[in-house]
């Protein structure tokens, strides 16, 4: 296994992220906080430090005893539909993806007329940048990040890829380069693709609030990480379960860099962070979703119950575990919410779940529709 990085998307994680903070004490309202949200690739239940795992991930357990860890907190069993919900506040039912995943062949992608968050945000005053993987559809320039309210863009479009190479297949007979910086494949930028991000965040308006979108293809397959990470795990017979334990714990660390130069550039203060799997583990992929039924693609427990947690020094309560009942859809109006931004929820599927996260309310969620999908 190569050395370095585990991907393009820990590059990034040491660029200092420049916005800006609160008001003066002036009497005006506060200005609307920072938002980093994490999305991680086949993360399983089973597989963070504090639900008892063997899995080395001092990092995030940190920062979710911090905070809020959310313990009834629902995706879907399969990227696109879970990372379409993110975008929109609503169903895959209302934006056709009930029956799969985007596949690089399919001429498919979010409905245009559906507002996305960053479509949300940018009109709202914030800066928009998103950094890996997209997997929501790229037939049209129109369907890709920078087409759908996000200011810059650099990672991948389809679902996975090599880590090192970035060639991305459907089948055998379909492989191409997929990394890109906005619309143009970024073919310059192996190997030195953190120069970019680091003139992308530091053209960046100071005076404006950011949603950095860190969409992480880890620890989807192909198992790949860099050879100091897998020493942790020495000891651990199952070759795939020590190359997935490994590039979580690569993850980890580059979650601890993000927050330090949050800290760094005086940023923590005012930011909210959000970490979310995109859906249950794959244990034939090394993943692990116990106690609960079930992985990745399938509707059992351990397909649908996701890691999360919030972590901001905004919040009236840290340091609890949370019950509430809250899905995915539901950071749409939670974070339009947080961003002062006045909206219709008519559409939405999703509820605002801050002041539940926040401050320990009932959520407004009394239900989840998984899928309705004829087709099956």
């Amino acid at each position: 296994m190569r050395g370095g990085i585990c991907s393009v998307f820990f590059v990034v994680f040491a660029v200092p992220l420049v916005c800006w903070g609160k008001t003066a004490d002036d009497g005006v309202r506060p200005r609307p906080p920072h938002v980093i949200f994490i999305m991680v690739d086949d993360q399983g239940y089973g597989d963070i430090g504090y639900h008892g795992s063997d899995i080395h991930t001092p990092v995030l357990d940190q920062l979710a005893r911090e905070g809020v860890i959310l313990e009834n907190y629902y995706v879907q069993p399969i990227c696109s539909p879970s990372r379409s919900q993110l975008m929109t506040g609503r169903y895959q039912i209302h934006t056709g993806l009930q029956h799969s995943i985007i596949r690089p062949r399919q001429p498919l992608c979010l409905p245009p007329d559906i507002p996305t968050l960053p479509d949300r945000l940018f009109k709202a005053g914030y800066a928009t940048h998103m950094v890996g993987k997209w997997h929501l559809g790229f037939c049209r320039p129109s369907c890709l990040p920078t087409g759908r309210g996000f200011q810059s863009f650099l990672g991948t479009l389809t679902g996975s890829g090599d880590h090192f190479s970035y060639q991305s297949c459907d089948g055998a007979e379909a492989c191409g380069f997929d990394l890109h910086d906005g619309e143009k494949p970024a073919w310059e930028m192996t190997g030195n693709y953190s120069t970019l991000v680091k003139q992308i965040l530091k053209s960046h308006d100071p005076h404006k609030p950011l949603f950095l979108y860190l969409s992480l293809q880890a620890a989807h397959t192909p198992l790949q990480v860099p050879d100091h990470f897998l020493h942790h795990y020495d000891t651990q017979g199952n070759r795939l379960r020590r190359h997935y334990a490994a590039m979580l714990s690569c993850l980890d660390d580059g979650v601890g860099q993000v927050v330090q130069e949050l800290k760094t550039s005086s940023l923590y203060e005012n930011t909210v962070l959000i970490y979310s799997s995109d859906n249950g583990g794959q244990p034939l992929s090394g993943g692990s979703n116990w106690p609960l039924r079930g992985g990745k693609g399938t509707y059992w427990e351990g397909g649908i119950r996701a890691v999360g947690f919030v972590h901001s020094p905004l919040m009236k309560r840290r340091g609890v575990v949370s019950h509430a009942l809250i899905h995915i859809s539901d950071w749409f109006p939670t974070l339009l919410g947080l961003a002062g931004i006045v909206h219709s929820h008519h559409g939405l599927d999703g509820h605002n779940v801050w002041r539940t996260i926040s401050e320990g309310l009932p959520s407004p969620r009394t239900e989840i529709l998984f899928n309705i999908d004829p087709a099956q």
